[in-house]
């Protein structure tokens, strides 16, 4: 591993040292950071990057060669007591460093580093500070990254069409179940070759209205005059970046349930905006800035109460919720920047419990002069 990418991004925030600490697998942003997703790691591990100098790896003996890929010394342990002499002597001459830690676990994202060990590094004398900065710097997409994401949208594309089409081939006389649609879609990721960490979500009418729902064989709903139709699905090339997107349609409509989408679709639009008119004046918003402008235009329609949560999550390259910054002053005070380099997703959405649910999710990429929506924006519930 090249511990340069490290050392920029400390660099980047201004920070003299960056500690990596996880117990096995507890720590899923070190090992992503240290190049050890997916290792077989049952013991503490420590590893420390000053901004000049050697790295320092304390390590329990059984599990050293599983760090063989990265540079520097080597502290084994094995007994307790040669862990905390061992941490000691990897701290030494270090005043200051950045944990996976967040001050008051107010951005639970960041939250991995449990308390004990935080205490245990200042009692060392060392000044514990959030590694929320340096992070960013190893979220951000190359240009390589950036065209797989744009392949994975096109497959999103694909699949989103093809449901679709499904759907009205069966209307009137012989409405789909939720799981036909969802094997459509499936069909369309096999044929492309991506994959994905769960199948995407098909949700009709009041089954909409639950964000995170997910059909299962024997209860899926059978569509309904009346119902919308929610499509949300993900998915990336095998070494890929994710891409993320969420589609509505409905048949036979309410007028309320049009009007909620334009709610939605303007709140979605609110939040790119804002953004966008940030940097235009050269400045870095907030996550959270993002979240509270789109919640303004929902508020202020009188959709407030039907919000269930932030407008809009980091793309990852693992896992579609990623750990940079997420659109959020809803479920937690994300006052990190939304850095060039970046990617997002933005999806507002409304829940009338027992009725519908609706929301709009495209795909945010911020290059230096400002926002790029990578995927289609949907500006029209569509009608089956």
């Amino acid at each position: 591993m090249d511990t340069q990418i490290l050392r920029q991004a400390l660099a980047a925030a201004g920070l003299p040292a960056w500690l990596f600490y996880s117990f096995g697998a507890s720590n899923p942003l070190a090992l992503e950071a240290l190049e050890l997703t997916g290792e077989h790691l049952t013991r503490r591990f420590a590893y420390l990057v000053p901004a000049t100098g050697e790295p320092r790896l304390l390590a329990h003996r059984l599990e050293l060669e599983r760090f063989d890929h990265l540079p520097g010394a080597r502290l084994p342990y094995a007994r307790w007591q040669e862990f905390d002499r061992g941490l000691e002597r990897l701290l030494e001459g270090v005043t200051r460093a950045a944990l996976d830690y967040q001050p008051g676990a107010r951005i639970p994202y960041l939250s991995r580093v449990d308390a004990g060990f935080v205490e245990r590094v200042r009692a060392l004398g060392v000044e514990v500070v959030s590694a929320a900065r340096p992070l960013l710097h190893l979220q951000t997409w190359t240009a390589a990254d950036l065209a797989a994401h744009r392949r994975a949208a096109a497959v999103l594309h694909a699949a989103r069409d093809a449901a679709l089409a499904f759907l009205r081939s069966r209307l009137p006389d012989d409405p789909p179940r939720e799981l036909e649609v969802q094997r459509v879609m499936l069909n369309v990721f096999a044929e492309r070759g991506v994959t994905y960490d769960h199948p995407p979500i098909v949700a009709f009418g009041a089954n909409a209205a639950r964000p995170h729902y997910a059909p299962q064989p024997g209860s899926e709903a059978v569509l309904q005059p009346g119902d919308v139709v929610l499509l949300d699905l993900w998915a990336r090339e095998p070494e890929g970046v994710y891409a993320d997107i969420t589609w509505m349609a409905g048949w036979r409509v309410a007028p309320e349930v049009r009007e909620a989408w334009e709610a939605v679709a303007a709140a979605r639009d609110r939040a790119v905006a804002l953004i966008r008119e940030a940097f235009a004046a050269g400045r870095r918003p907030a996550g959270w800035e993002a979240d509270r402008a789109a919640r303004e235009v929902l508020e202020s329609r009188g959709y407030g109460a039907y919000v269930l949560h932030r407008t809009g999550h980091h793309l990852g390259r693992t896992a579609p919720h990623g750990s940079g910054t997420h659109l959020d002053d809803f479920e937690s005070h994300d006052t990190r920047p939304l850095l060039p380099g970046l990617a997002f997703t933005v999806e507002p959405g409304v829940y009338l419990e027992g009725r519908f649910g609706l929301r709009s999710e495209i795909d945010v990429f911020l290059h230096e002069t400002g926002p790029e929506v990578t995927t289609e924006v949907q500006t029209a519930l569509e009608t089956l």
